[in-house]
């Protein structure tokens, strides 16, 4: 990581700054949390990299999550008892449903506060963001310890798409693609009564488009990954936890596209973006707010939810 003290995003300094930035219920939380300061200067550690904005200033806007977690309490009262969630419990999938159901509604908030308090570092797939003066580590080893997903190597030759880029949307040819017209067709209804080929990999395609690498609003399956449910076993094999957190730290961290263009100053880009009246976050950010109620027990005192320790499969 970068060796430096001050913020690069110090909006202090600019216009109006207190029309856009304050200090929020969860930041004031996070400050008070740091037993060994009594202030917010005492709790700067200045021997830790730049961030992207000053201490205890930082933007104040919307984040747009489209992962949809509650799909997984859906599955599991549609597909109860069948053989098909068996296998999905049996697979990597299957710690999905172990997620503590307290902790999953998405604090917007919480997670902003994450992506405004980070340092700048150099490794592209590690989001390093501060608690009190304490620096916390968000990478693929910490996404598979959360998620229980498979996180190893990608199959040779593989390379997860980019959403940042023009055309990633596209799905050219889907009706064309054999899997694609017998799982999904034109006109095809989706019921319970479909036969288990069809109905375990619709599953599947909804806890990937649906959970793990939501993209937009509406979701829609990816062709890609359609195409890759020929193969079930392959399919369950796959690593969709490296996948998943690829496009969930592809978007915290500063952007090398933007709308299919080269992105000229990376760090600026994400300062802005963060500024903006709204923040697009793809993949699974809960996995970022489960790590920080991990790491920071007393945040989960917070929850505006009665205390128990219900997991998804326990949800009635």
């Amino acid at each position: 990581m970068v060796s430096t003290s001050h913020a690069l995003g110090d909006t202090s300094q600019l216009p109006n700054a207190d029309a856009f930035i304050r200090k929020s219920n969860i930041e004031t939380l996070i400050t008070a949390l740091n037993a060994n300061s009594d202030s917010a200067e005492d709790a700067i550690d200045h021997r830790l990299p730049m961030r992207l904005f000053a201490t205890d200033r930082f933007p104040c806007r919307r984040l747009n999550i489209y992962s949809r977690p509650n799909i997984l309490t859906f599955l599991r009262h549609v597909l109860r008892g069948s053989s098909e969630f068996t296998r999905i419990r049996e697979s990597s999938f299957g710690k999905l449903f172990d997620l503590p159901l307290r902790q999953c509604p998405v604090s917007c908030k919480l997670i902003h506060c994450l992506l405004s308090r980070q340092l700048l570092s150099d490794d592209e797939h590690t989001l390093w963001t501060v608690f009190g003066s304490d620096p916390l580590k968000f990478g693929l080893e910490e996404f598979g310890t959360i998620t229980g997903l498979n996180c190893g190597a990608f199959p040779e030759g593989y390379e997860p798409p980019d959403h940042n880029k023009k055309g990633s949307y596209k799905h050219k040819d889907a009706h064309k693609d054999s899997i694609w017209k017998r799982l999904i067709g034109k006109y095809n209804n989706i019921t319970i009564e479909m036969d288990e080929w069809r109905r375990i990999r619709l599953a599947l395609l909804i806890i990937v488009d649906g959970v793990l690498i939501a993209s937009q609003q509406i979701h829609r399956p990816t062709l890609r990954y359609v195409s890759m449910l020929d193969d079930l076993d392959a399919f369950l094999n796959f690593p969709w936890g490296r996948e998943s957190f690829v496009h969930t730290v592809r978007c915290m961290k500063p952007p090398k596209f933007e709308k299919g263009k080269p992105v000229a100053d990376l760090v600026r880009m994400l300062v802005d973006k963060l500024k903006q009246e709204s923040f697009r976050l793809t993949g699974f950010p809960l996995a970022l707010q489960l790590l920080a109620f991990r790491a920071i027990p007393s945040l989960r005192l917070k929850i505006p939810v009665p205390l128990n320790e219900l997991i998804f499969m326990e949800h009635t």
